[in-house]
């Protein structure tokens, strides 16, 4: 049992699921082009694109199969209005039942990398911030503060009056999420839920966090509440 006073989330595939993100956002995006393009078939192409792995090119392919020209204006626009819907989200189960039984028990926090506007309606969609007091979205501060930057986890610090090492940080993806915890002391747990947009990397040991799980719920059994700090 670790004995921890601050409890730190990652959003996306840590407590909410970035493919229920994406598909509410695909269902959006393909309403508009329907109504403005008249073009039918957008979001189901461009969810077997999601789903075949595809990235970064997925709107180009899904105009495409919509016998539309992905112009770099079109994919500007699609991308806009993707970024600023307003999700139909839920927390994770698992996330609402841990959240709920750790609000009482410890300090609370996110940290949360992604275009501003889609992170603020994410948290929004859930109503995360009735839960959890300090969220923190990096790009209010610009890219250059996304994970792996110290910025946002030195932050949650404060001014150090809570030792390091009563601090967790959870999240889903070790190529950038644990380097800045690691480096100030902190704990790290992986999520490693199935289906999660990065379950099958096997990280690297400098990525690599303390422990894996793939359920909140065994943090219920992995930490107890610290004496120290936890106020």
């Amino acid at each position: 049992m670790w004995n921890i006073h601050t409890l730190v989330f990652d959003l996306d595939d840590t407590l909410i699921a970035e493919r229920d993100y994406v598909a509410s956002g695909f269902a959006v995006v393909g309403e508009w082009v329907n109504s403005n393009w008249n073009a039918a078939g957008f979001a189901p192409a461009a969810l077997a694109c999601f789903a075949a792995g595809i990235r970064g090119k997925i709107f180009n392919e899904a105009l495409a199969a919509c016998g539309l020209d992905a112009t770099p204006e079109r994919i500007a626009q699609l991308v806009q209005i993707y970024r600023a819907h307003v999700p139909t989200l839920d927390l994770q189960p698992d996330a609402a039942d841990v959240l709920t039984w750790a609000k009482e028990r410890f300090r609370l926090a996110v940290i949360s990398d992604g275009p501003l506007i889609s992170q603020q309606n994410k948290v929004q969609a859930v109503r995360l911030a009735e839960i959890v007091p300090q969220i923190i979205l990096t790009d209010a501060w610009g890219r250059e503060f996304w994970k792996p930057s110290r910025r946002a986890f030195e932050e949650v610090m404060g001014q150090g009056e809570r030792p390091a090492q009563g601090f967790v940080y959870i999240a889903d993806n070790p190529r950038k999420d644990f380097l800045a915890p690691r480096a100030l002391g902190w704990r790290s747990v992986r999520l490693r839920r199935p289906g999660g947009e990065h379950c099958d990397y096997e990280a690297a040991p400098h990525e690599a966090a303390d422990i894996e799980i793939s359920d909140l719920r065994a943090l219920k059994h992995l930490v107890t509440r610290s004496a120290r700090g936890a106020s």
